[in-house]
C-alpha cells in the first residue's frame, strides 16, 4: 500500500512521547517480543514515509524493527532528558514512525513510546503502550488487521454536487501549490504539568455526578473562565477544541483497537458567559457536546472525501501557509486552544507482574504553532498537562492559567449543588487527545 500524505497529515507534523514508570522487572527479550507482535498487527506502525517527488507519501514497505533504546536509569533526570531528545528528533524516512526508550533499574523502569503524530492520536498511542506492556505477560493473539485508508472512513458517501465539490478542492489545491517554498518553522513550546490532588478529583467527580454532566464539560467551562482570568480578553483564543474519538462505533470502519489520526473535533466560542451559573452553562456545554458528537460522526466521511480531492503540494509551500498564519498573529494553534481528555487510563491489568506506577505525555509541534491543555486520570487523580509554542503563551501566563483553572475547580465544587434536570450522559472517554 501506498498513498500521498494528505494535507492535514502534512501540517500535524508532530511527536507524541508517552512516559510510564514500572515497577517490577522486565526482561530485555520479552520487551522485543512484545513490541514486535504490537507492530505485526497495527499497519501504521510498519509504514515508513518517503518522498517521491514532490510528494510525501505513506508506503506500507515491511519497515525495519521498531527501534528500541535499551539505556540505564541512574537519576530522576534521565527520563525527562530522553523525553526532550525523542521530542525533538523527527522521524526518518524510510523508518518506523514508532520508537521505545527503556531506561531500565534495579525493579523500576521508565518506557517511553515516541510517535509521529501522523500515524496516531493520544488515543492511539494508548492501545499501543496497553498492548505492549500486556504482550510482557499475556501470549493472546494480536490479530491483524488491513491497512486503514481515507476510502474506509468514505465508505460509501456521496457528495450532492460532486462538480461543484472537485472544482472548490481544485481551486484549494491551486492556491496551495502557488504558494512560495519556504523552511519550516521552529517552535519552542512550554510544558507544565500538575494535578488535582485526590480530594479535588474525587469531589469533582462527585459533583458532576450530582449536576448530571460530564467531568469533561465541567473542565471547559471552568478553562474558558480561567483563560480570561489568566491571559485577558485581549490575548484569549476565540475557540476551545476537543478532538473526538472517532472509534465507539462512530465510525464503522475504525474498531476501538486500531490505530488512526483524525476524525471530528467539538468547537466551543471562547467568552460566552451569559450571566448564568457555572453548572448552568456546564450543562449547555454538556448538550452542546451530544449534538455536535452526532454531527461529527455523520460529517466525518463528507470531510475525508474532501480532503482526499485536494492535491497536496510540496511540504516546503505548506511551511509558508503555516509561517502566514504565524504571521497573523493567531493565539494557539491558529486561534485555538485544544482541550484533549484521554480518561480514566487502565494500563496494566490487576494480575500483571508489574504495576504503573506514573504516566506523563509530552507533546511537540514541528508545524503549526500549537496551545493545549490535555488532561487524564490515574490512581484516583486528575492529572493535567499545559503545552504551549512561547509565541502563544509565556510560562509566567502558563503558570497563572494553571492557578485561575484550579481556583475555579475549588470554588465551583465546594459551592452547593442545584437541582439539575436529567439527561444522557457523555462519557468523557469520547474524547481524545
Amino acid at each position: 500500500m501506498s498513498r500521498p500524505l494528505s494535507t492535514i497529515e502534512q501540517l500535524i507534523d508532530g511527536c507524541i512521547v508517552y512516559a510510564l514508570r514500572i515497577e517490577g522487572e522486565i526482561d530485555e527479550t520479552d520487551l522485543r517480543k512484545a513490541i514486535a507482535r504490537v507492530q505485526a498487527k497495527h499497519p501504521a506502525l510498519r509504514a515508513t514515509l518517503r518522498t517521491q517527488g514532490a510528494a510525501v507519501r505513506y508506503v506500507d514497505d515491511g519497515a525495519g524493527p521498531i527501534p528500541l533504546r535499551a539505556l540505564a536509569l541512574r537519576g530522576g533526570g534521565d527520563a525527562r532528558r530522553e523525553i526532550d531528545l525523542e521530542l525533538q528528533t523527527p522521524f526518518a524516512e524510510g523508518q518506523p514512525q514508532l520508537r521505545l526508550v527503556w531506561l531500565r533499574g534495579a525493579g523500576r523502569s521508565e518506557l517511553l513510546f515516541a510517535a509521529s503524530h501522523r500515524i496516531c492520536d493520544g488515543m492511539s498511542l494508548l492501545i499501543v503502550a496497553r498492548e505492549t506492556l500486556r504482550a510482557l505477560h499475556d501470549d493472546a493473539p494480536l490479530l491483524p488487521y488491513p491497512p486503514l485508508t481515507a476510502a474506509d472512513i468514505v465508505g460509501d458517501y456521496r457528495p450532492e454536487h460532486p462538480r461543484r465539490r472537485r472544482c472548490v478542492a481544485g481551486l484549494i489545491g491551486l492556491a496551495l501549490r502557488l504558494l512560495p517554498p519556504m523552511a519550516p518553522p521552529r517552535n519552542r513550546e512550554h510544558h507544565l504539568e500538575w494535578s488535582a490532588g485526590a480530594v479535588l478529583s474525587s469531589a469533582l467527580r462527585q459533583r458532576c455526578k450530582r449536576e448530571d454532566v460530564s467531568v469533561h464539560a465541567a473542565l471547559l467551562v471552568a478553562l474558558d473562565e480561567a483563560l480570561l482570568t489568566a491571559l485577558g480578553r485581549e490575548q484569549v483564543p476565540a475557540w476551545i477544541e476537543s478532538p473526538m474519538d472517532g472509534r465507539r462505533g462512530r465510525v464503522p470502519a475504525l474498531a476501538d483497537d486500531r490505530l488512526f489520526y483524525g476524525g471530528g473535533g467539538l468547537k466551543f466560542r471562547t467568552g460566552q458567559d451569559n450571566g448564568t451559573g457555572f453548572w448552568e452553562r456546564a450543562r449547555d456545554a454538556h448538550r452542546s457536546m451530544q449534538a455536535q458528537i452526532e454531527r461529527e460522526s455523520r460529517e466525518i466521511p463528507s470531510r475525508y472525501h474532501f480532503c482526499e480531492l485536494i492535491r497536496p503540494p510540496a511540504p516546503a509551500r505548506l511551511n509558508a501557509l503555516i509561517r502566514f498564519g504565524n504571521a497573523l498573529g493567531l493565539k494557539g494553534s491558529w486561534n485555538r486552544i485544544t482541550l484533549s481528555n484521554l480518561g480514566q487510563l487502565d494500563l496494566v491489568e490487576d494480575h500483571a507482574p508489574f504495576r504503573l506506577e506514573d504516566f506523563r505525555l509530552y507533546v511537540h509541534s514541528h508545524s503549526v504553532r500549537a496551545l493545549g491543555l490535555m488532561v487524564y486520570s490515574l490512581h484516583g487523580q486528575i492529572r493535567f498537562y499545559c503545552m504551549g509554542d512561547e509565541h502563544c503563551i509565556d510560562l509566567d501566563r502558563a503558570q497563572a492559567l494553571r492557578e485561575a483553572l484550579m481556583a475555579v475547580l475549588e470554588t465551583q465544587v465546594a459551592r452547593a449543588p442545584t437541582a439539575a434536570a436529567p439527561h444522557a450522559r457523555v462519557e468523557d472517554a469520547a474524547l481524545a487527545g
